[in-house]
């Protein structure tokens, strides 16, 4: 997707690598790649977002930097997502990131969980904790 990077880490795990700034043509990508991710496992999985090298918003917005954010809030879904894990970037990035989770908690049938972290350390451990807590514990054998 441009020069966004997107990789699958595990069954239940979707890592993102935001480099430079979102085209609108790279956030459709990213909708639906997302989509067909939750379409293919049939269950909400983790998205875990490195910032680190975006450029985040702009001092001054334009339709074309409002564009990608604006189609993301509209078509991206909460039930997608276990939880979605920003780490790295800046505080002006963060509070976009955040108004546009607080977006999506309107457009969902579920709470969003969201975490923004500033290291790739504190990522994976919060991924962790949080996916130990969330595991189903194992069946019961049948009699």
């Amino acid at each position: 997707m441009g020069t966004q990077r997107v990789s699958l880490e595990s069954s239940d795990v979707l890592w993102a690598t935001v480099r430079g700034t979102f085209s609108e043509e790279e956030a459709r990508q990213l909708t639906v790649l997302l989509q067909e991710q939750y379409a293919e496992l049939g269950r909400p999985y983790y998205l875990v977002v490195d910032l680190g090298g975006s450029m985040g918003p702009v001092a001054e917005e334009t339709a074309q930097s409002v564009a990608p954010r604006k189609l993301l809030a509209e078509h991206v879904r909460p039930e997608w997502f276990q939880a979605i894990v920003f780490f790295g970037g800046k505080r002006s990035q963060r509070e976009v990131l955040q108004a546009l989770v607080v977006a999506l908690q309107f457009t969902g049938r579920i709470r969003l969980e969201a975490r923004f972290l500033e290291t790739r350390k504190e990522a994976r451990e919060w991924l962790e904790a949080h996916r130990q807590q969330h595991t189903p514990p194992p069946a019961e054998p049948l009699p």
